[in-house]
């Protein structure tokens, strides 16, 4: 009888296979074909389970499935194949976009402390360095839930954030000093849709020896890939996009493998962020029809961007597939192609309020990525906690609305938009 590989091999024999695919058939196969230690089903089983057992110690030893806060069958198939999309060497699956911000984000800012006593615990506080506080630069305009994050909870950890205007390299620059531990860069910005310089500010940190995490969630790796551009972690909120379907949460960390075992076995194991495999299970689902979902919101975007930046009532409109738009080079250069986030606004707050009760087809709501149509009136939706100068600092007017282009088509709702201008 042959001798059975070790699963490592047999991970990376996988692995070379589905390299070889162009990214439509990664999309099908990567991380489900074929699946690894299962029935010859074929669709990843979902496993609903806890613990798994062996028939030995030994037996238990060989294997690498032991308590599904740190693996699972189901979530392993979803990890390979981001990995294989982002061209990453490993992924990790969470909970949320929110629990991936925090876990990249907090391992790159802390150490892994081991064995200390308590008594000694108190020179790793970053307080007791106030010469060399860590520091951290992020763009002014960010995703609410990540800049409270950054700005109320890592401060009171000790910790810095610059908040600059990243679409200005310059001030990028000069805001890195020998204590910056990571560049954090949304691109696409939520919710003003600003685009950022991926490969410029990734050289600009790594000159310091810093980090370059970026937040490609509107892009989704059918769009842009991050590594490629010399990102060092990728975060992606697989409820938007990737998903696809509005039915589930989840996030997710791709890059190096030796970062993203740290990352799963203690950051992951403390913290307890962990996707379910149900979850896991319809993300696979909705991922394999990525790449044509992003065509089709993409190509309706750009109808409707043309619409809306020609219409009377509109005031500004923000995407970057338009010539005239302030980050339309930077995306032609990193972006296959411009997505289906919309940021616009009108003349007043009364017309804004009339304009968004007034539409039919499009739903208002929180979220995006979604096959149907959502739009958000920004400053009285995720932004309602924001003060009024945090909103001025970040550009977000009072009458800038984030508008996801679902698959509906596109005359529809640019009917849908029309009547509700017309009456407001």
């Amino acid at each position: 009888m042959a001798e059975k590989k070790p699963q490592d091999q047999i991970n990376k024999e996988l692995r070379e296979k589905w390299d070889e695919l162009e990214f439509d058939s990664q999309l099908i196969r990567a991380g489900e074909d074929p699946y690894p230690s299962t029935t010859h089903s074929l669709r990843v089983p979902l496993y609903a389970t806890k613990s798994y057992v062996y028939s030995s110690l030994t037996e238990l030893l060989k294997h690498h499935y032991f308590y599904s806060r740190t693996e699972n069958p189901t979530l392993f198939a979803l990890d390979k194949k981001l990995a294989t999309l982002h061209g990453g060497e490993d992924a990790i699956s969470v909970a949320s976009g929110m629990a991936a911000v925090h876990l990249a984000c907090s391992s790159v800012l802390q150490k892994r402390i081991k064995r200390v006593k308590p008594k000694n615990l108190s020179k790793h506080f970053p307080q007791s360095k106030p010469d060399h506080i860590p520091n951290f630069i992020i763009h002014k305009n960010q995703y609410t839930g990540t800049y409270r994050l950054f700005t109320n909870v890592y401060p009171q950890m000790g910790y810095e954030p610059r908040i600059i205007d990243m679409r200005d390299l310059n001030a990028v620059k000069k805001a890195i000093d020998e204590q910056t531990k990571f560049v954090y860069v949304e691109t696409p910005a939520n919710p003003t849709i600003d685009v950022i310089n991926i490969q410029k500010c990734a050289e600009l940190i790594h000159e310091i020896g810093g980090k370059c995490i970026v937040d490609n969630t509107f892009a989704s790796p059918a769009l842009q890939k991050p590594l490629e551009l010399g990102a060092d972690l990728v975060i992606e909120s697989l409820t938007k996009y990737i998903n696809g379907h509005g039915d589930c949460l989840g996030g997710a960390i791709i890059g190096p493998k030796n970062e993203l075992q740290n990352i799963r076995y203690f950051w992951l194991e403390t913290q307890g962020a962990v996707l379910s495999p149900f979850n896991a299970w319809l993300i696979l689902r909705g991922c394999r029809t990525l790449s044509l979902r992003m065509k089709r919101h993409s190509s309706s975007a750009i109808k409707i961007a043309e619409f809306l930046s020609k219409h009377p009532k509109v005031t500004n409109v923000v995407y970057p597939g338009l010539e005239s738009d302030l980050g339309h080079e930077i995306a032609k250069k990193q972006m296959m192609d411009f997505g289906g986030m919309i940021g616009f606004e009108l003349k007043s707050m009364d017309a804004s309020y009339k304009f968004i009760d007034l539409l039919k087809l499009i739903k208002v709501g929180v979220s995006l990525g979604d096959t149907t149509s959502l739009i958000e009136y920004t400053a009285v939706m995720t932004g309602i906690d924001l003060a009024s100068w945090e909103k001025r600092t970040m550009g977000m007017s009072d009458t800038h609305f984030r508008f996801s282009i679902g698959l509906e088509d596109p005359s529809d709702l640019i009917r849908d938009l029309e009547q509700a201008l017309k009456n407001s």
